[in-house]
């Protein structure tokens, strides 16, 4: 094998980026060129160990530049003595486009509204190595002569790094600032910042520098993303809500029920919902009365008809609107269920049906603001 007295690596032709590239010889002479290019190192190896280092610059190689490789082989004094070594050129210059992404979703409940979520993320970092005898040592290891490592290499090697490192710092600070997934997106910079301070700890270790490091997204799927922004709606929309919505399915189920006369049908099948008989009432007494003109006005005090709502006569055993039987009791306000005269307690929902006076002890109704005895205010 010829001796080689110009060593040079000036990358691909085509301009593509690489990282490690093993120059294809290791027999060499001292005398010989050594030529590395800006924004490179030129690292000696022999027998498994990291050796002299070169930065940019023409080098002629000889015994005193040469000091650990010497020390090693012992090599003659002046002349073109022969002697075996690996060189790997390293490139040394900033890489700021590497990708980064979470192949699979990670669980993560949000913080302000409870849901469980599948969370992506992605983003863009850029790296630097710093430490080429460190890097070539512990991460790249033994390839062949003429080999290249390019930057995918690195990034598959530390992408389980960086998901586990996202979705602890995106956890620990959500849960920390007590921000939604739906909010997340004013707090990228502050999280990406995080991320860079945990994962660089890392990536030092193998001589690499995180030069930027970028959350560009953190987000659930579509449909998660939707059932939790109208899960915040219908919380923004109170307590009621979803009391509100299930009287409107039944109410639109009457509608349909009174255009094929069906309206007492849909009265009696209210069941005990109270808690939307008012609604009901307003909303549909203009299509009662257009099925019976001559029917007289409700009165306006009287009982309450458990089934439509309708306020009949006091002492009538059925309502005059829908025919259902009269039920004397005490209403939940809570979930609309009538309840036996005397108790404290719904038997459905459990909620408390009466405020005690404490003055006289007396129950009173729920609505009334003084007590019906002796008028201490409730």
């Amino acid at each position: 094998m010829a001796l080689i007295d110009r060593i040079k690596y000036d990358g691909y032709e085509d301009g593509s980026p690489w990282l490690i590239h093993k120059y294809p010889g290791e027999e060499f002479v001292l005398g010989s060129q050594l030529i590395v290019n800006q924004g490179q190192e030129a690292l000696f190896f022999k027998g498994g160990k990291a050796l002299d280092l070169f930065a940019a610059g023409a080098h002629t190689l000889v015994s005193g530049n040469l000091p650990l490789l010497n020390k090693l082989v012992n090599l003659p004094f002046g002349g073109k003595t022969p002697f075996t070594a690996e060189i790997y050129y390293v490139n040394k210059t900033s890489r700021l486009d590497m990708n980064w992404g979470t192949a699979n979703p990670f669980q993560l409940e949000d913080p302000k509204y409870g849901l469980i979520l599948s969370i992506r993320s992605h983003g863009k970092y850029g790296l630097r190595i710093v430490d080429s005898r460190m890097f070539v040592s512990e991460l790249v290891g033994a390839i062949p002569s003429g080999s290249t490592v390019n930057y995918p290499f690195v990034a598959s090697y530390f992408s389980g790094l960086l998901t586990s490192c996202i979705k602890t710092v995106i956890s620990a600070f959500m849960i920390k600032q007590k921000i939604s997934f739906l909010e997340v997106t004013a707090y990228l910079q502050d999280l990406s910042r995080e991320c860079q301070e945990q994962v660089e700890k890392e990536f030092a270790r193998f001589g690499v520098e995180i030069v930027n490091f970028f959350i560009e997204s953190i987000t659930p799927p579509k449909e998660e993303f939707e059932k939790l922004r109208t899960y915040k709606e219908e919380l923004a929309m109170g307590a009621d809500f979803y009391r509100q919505r299930r009287s409107f399915d039944v109410m639109d189920a009457m509608a349909q029920n009174s255009a094929s006369g069906g309206m007492a049908n849909a009265g009696m099948g209210l069941g005990m919902g109270l808690g939307m008989a008012p609604m009901a009432k307003e909303l549909f007494g203009g299509v009662a009365g257009n099925v019976n003109p001559g029917q007289a006005a409700a009165p306006a005090s009287g009982a309450v008809c458990p089934a439509c709502g309708a306020k009949n006569p006091d002492g009538q055993k059925f309502c005059g609107e829908c025919g259902a039987a009269m039920v004397v009791g005490i209403v939940c306000p809570s979930c609309g269920k009538v309840n036996p005269e005397g108790q404290k307690f719904c038997g459905d929902c459990g909620a408390k049906l009466a405020k005690k006076c404490p003055s006289c002890g007396k129950d009173n109704d729920l609505s009334q603001k003084f007590c019906g005895d002796c008028g201490t205010k409730l």
